[in-house]
């Protein structure tokens, strides 16, 4: 997975997408409004960011830089309803690097970021040395609805060609 798999990815199931970069590394940005009922009637207003560090090694603060980046641009950009009203934000954060410390895998695994005001951050990585990916593990309570949903999108990135 790259960059520019993510991007297809984007282009194949119709989410508009940007080519950006964020803390100086190439990214690209997925935006998508969902409308559910079964989200108890709450609009969800999806970024999943990409950026690719290519060799640069990934830690623990890195991440949480690389989430509060994307948490503002999310803010900057989100287009919707008032947020809290039945409407909210997604932020899926994926870091790409040949190395990722196991203190950045256990973040992601854990769900340590924590939720927003009507929104969540969900720290992703994937190890391009290993091929693998490293996401939540469990659904927290907090938000249990979506979380299929965002499971849904990074197992769509781990499959992308």
């Amino acid at each position: 997975m790259n960059i520019e798999t993510a991007k297809n990815l984007f282009i194949e199931r119709g989410i508009l997408h940007k080519e950006t970069t964020l803390l100086e590394k190439p990214t690209v940005v997925g935006y998508e409004k969902k409308f559910k009922w079964s989200w108890m009637a709450t609009q969800l207003n999806t970024f999943v960011v990409v950026s690719d560090y290519q060799d640069e090694p990934i830690t623990t603060s890195i991440l949480k830089a690389h989430l509060a980046e994307t948490y503002q641009y999310a803010t900057i950009y989100y287009k919707g309803w008032p947020r809290g009203l039945q409407a909210g934000i997604a932020i899926l954060s994926v870091l790409i690097s040949s190395q990722v410390d196991q203190g950045a895998k256990d973040y992601c695994l854990q769900l340590a970021s924590g939720k927003k005001w009507a929104g969540f951050c969900i720290p992703v990585v994937y190890d391009t040395h290993k091929g693998k990916f490293y996401y939540f593990q469990k659904k927290p309570m907090w938000g249990r609805i979506y979380f299929p949903y965002f499971r849904n999108m990074i197992r769509a990135l781990e499959t992308s060609k």
